[in-house]
């Protein structure tokens, strides 16, 4: 397996992704971005031994399940999965709601993981949060073989919620975040809960590279939970372009972010899916979006209103009944606050 990280300098804007090689059925590169804003570029056609590059993942042993209230909110309480006795005596209160946070590619490691989404829901209310630390299996600079961790490590995140439910959790209370690969993670995990179905699932930019149209078993989808919403903000390079969700947000059309410059890498727009969620969740920020009439629109940059306007993010999630394959546009500001407010 062959990956290189490296610094892009750069003239004039590069495209992503590319092909260095002299065989393109052999080899296809790709520049990938990880959780810490690195960029690499990865073969993503390489077949080989990927356990030589990191070590192994085992990851109902490995992904830390750590837990925030407003009774400890810096201060992380660990729940084993399957550990009731653990559960009975830390914070969680089953009459809460509950909010599963998953990062991406190299991101965990450290309790300050996903701290921007479980401060904005511990500020806006009684929430139990849970941030999901997969970096045991997230980091690697091989973004092959992260990628192909993503069902195992969400097979966990759903033994956990499922854990949660024998302890009196409703599913109706629980609701899964993720960006980039832990969007695809939040994914991976609404398919395989077995005692009920997640309320709602958010992916922030949901990874592109290694995730295909034609896989709706591998990659987010719409049946995965109640409610599925995107927010694509560097579609077609770091994130998946194409609407997979109920609701699919593309803020100034999904690509190009203002005040993020050239950004040649798309690193900064990237993020800015998980901004928009994150200030979403104060309620004096309104989102305001209007549907458009399909995936073309938005590659054309000309929007055709074609139904009611919806709000992006929030809390709560849903603001009325959506169907899949839905469109959405709005516009941002350069800088936070984002929102420009109802449409």
């Amino acid at each position: 397996m062959k990956v290189f990280a490296f610094i892009l300098i750069v003239a004039s804007a590069t495209a992503i992704p590319l092909n260095h090689s002299k065989n393109a059925e052999e080899e296809d590169w790709q520049l990938v971005r990880d959780n810490d804003g690195n960029m690499h570029l990865v073969d993503i056609r390489s077949s080989d031994d990927q356990q030589e590059i990191a070590p192994l993942f085992n990851a109902f042993n490995d992904i830390i399940f750590r837990l925030f209230t407003r009774s400890n909110p810096t201060q992380a309480q660990v729940i084993q999965i399957n550990n009731h006795g653990q559960l009975a005596s830390s914070n969680f209160n089953v009459n809460h709601q509950t909010r599963f946070q998953i990062h991406g590619w190299n991101g965990g490691g450290h309790a300050g993981t996903g701290a921007a989404i479980r401060n904005a829901y511990i500020n806006r209310g009684d929430f139990n949060v849970f941030t999901v630390d997969w970096g045991a299996g997230a980091g690697t600079i091989n973004y092959v073989l992260a990628r192909n961790r993503v069902n195992e490590a969400g097979h966990v995140v759903a033994q956990f919620i499922d854990f949660l439910n024998v302890n009196g959790l409703p599913f109706s209370r629980i609701g899964v975040l993720g960006h980039s690969l832990g969007a695809q993670v939040a994914g991976a995990a609404g398919k395989r809960t077995t005692r009920g179905r997640v309320e709602f699932i958010v992916g922030n930019d949901p990874a592109g590279p290694l995730f295909s149209l034609d896989d709706p078993a591998n990659r987010l989808h719409h049946t995965d939970a109640n409610y599925v919403e995107a927010i694509i903000t560097d579609g077609g390079r770091l994130g998946f372009q194409h609407p997979v969700a109920h609701s699919n947000f593309y803020p100034n059309w999904g690509t190009a972010q203002p005040g993020c410059g050239p950004d040649i890498t798309g690193q900064c727009g990237h993020d800015r899916a998980s901004a928009f969620m994150v200030e979403s969740i104060n309620p004096v920020h309104i989102f305001g979006a209007i549907r458009c009439r399909g995936l073309d629109d938005i590659r054309e940059r000309n929007c055709v209103v074609s139904g009611p306007s919806r709000r992006l993010g929030g809390e709560p999630i849903q603001d009325g009944p959506a169907t899949a394959g839905s469109v959405y546009f709005l516009t941002t500001n350069a800088a936070s606050p984002f929102a420009h407010g109802p449409r």
